[in-house]
């Protein structure tokens, strides 16, 4: 692993000379002394170094605040200050820079070395933290379902961009923003309630839900916190218009198509039961040298349309289930007649 490279912001060159030999001894690199807030800017333009130590009080139009200011917006290096004395009110405008430690002078070696190791380990894991939410956003955007994670009191900690364009289209021209979501928008209170049972009991729910002419199957997987009562939930859309389309228009279909069959047993029922007592009929008149072969045969016929009784029978009671289940319940149904084997006529 190759030395970390130090880049010195000190406008007393002494003391900067005193400094780029301590770290030099140290076994860093020293990428470059910069005596201003704005040769600093010049210099990090070419020079990429893994840490700078910042003089809070630079001569100059700029400080050693508002250089650092500057440095992590343009080029996100972290920053240690180093200065002589620290009143509360420069204390104050150090914080906004946001950097990774303060060196009082005068200072030690070990002093020295432990800031600039402490800044860089802090500085690789939020890099580390930052490629980790980066590569989560992104495999969290590559699927098609709306996913947002949610805090215990249902607070939106983050969101994918399905989710976002979907409460874009709930919330847009409504003037309330995207916190204020689970009170007020989109999740009925039927899966407010679900919310709830799933924070309080740990348990996975699926609920299925219908917004507007859209189907949704509405997963919420509850995820450990920060403490046992401050759970987290992971809400998911997943949207099953097309198979509810689909499975609405195989159950209309198949009402139809057994409606279709039903008929279709009762013409042949017909058209075989009147054939069949003319059949009948001539026997008992004539043909007693035939009569058994032929009492045979009518009964072959005769249990064809007993079976076609019993499924005309079986057909109508799954059109009567699927009209009482997928037809809402409509009594003005007028049925199908039943074959003329089920209307009392008899064989």
């Amino acid at each position: 692993m190759s030395p970390a490279s130090v880049f010195i912001v000190e406008d007393e060159l002494i003391e900067a000379e005193d400094l780029r030999q301590t770290l030099e001894k140290l076994g860093y690199i020293v990428t470059g002394i910069a005596r201003s807030g704005e040769s600093a800017l010049e210099s990090l333009n070419t020079t990429r170094p893994d840490i700078v130590l910042m003089d809070i009080h630079l001569t100059g139009r700029m400080d050693g605040i508002d250089t650092a200011t500057r440095v992590r917006i343009l080029h996100k290096i972290p920053i240690i200050f180093l200065t002589a004395y620290a009143d509360e009110t420069t204390l104050e405008r150090a914080k906004v820079s946001e950097p990774y430690g303060y060196i009082l002078k005068p200072f030690d070696e070990r002093e020295l070395h432990s800031a600039i190791e402490m800044g860089l380990y802090k500085h690789r894991v939020e890099e580390q933290a930052r490629e980790n939410e980066r590569t989560i956003r992104v495999l969290a955007n590559a699927i098609p379902d709306a996913v947002m994670l949610l805090d215990h009191s249902r607070q939106i900690l983050a969101l994918n961009n399905a989710m976002e364009y979907r409460l874009g289209r709930i919330l847009r021209g409504s003037g309330a923003g995207p916190e204020h979501f689970l009170d007020h928008y989109g999740i009925s209170e039927s899966i407010l309630s679900r919310l709830e049972e799933s924070l309080q009991h740990g348990r996975t729910l699926h609920v299925v839900e219908k917004t507007g002419t859209d189907w949704f199957e509405i997963s919420l997987n509850p995820i450990p916190g920060s403490s046992p009562d401050r759970p987290l939930v992971l809400v998911q859309y997943h949207d099953i218009s097309d198979y509810k389309r689909l499975e609405e228009q195989l159950k209309t279909e198949g009402i139809t198509q057994i409606a279709q069959n039903m008929e279709q047993f009762q013409i042949l029922n017909d058209q075989i039961r009147n054939p069949l007592q003319a059949i009948m009929g001539y026997v008992s008149l004539d043909c007693a040298r035939y009569r058994e072969n032929i009492m045979k045969q009518i009964g072959i016929i005769d249990d064809l349309v007993s079976r076609l009784d019993h499924g005309w029978v079986e057909s109508e009671k799954v059109r009567k289930f699927l009209l009482r289940h997928y037809r809402d319940n409509r009594d003005d149904d007028p049925g199908t007649s039943p074959p003329a084997g089920q209307r009392g006529e008899h064989r």
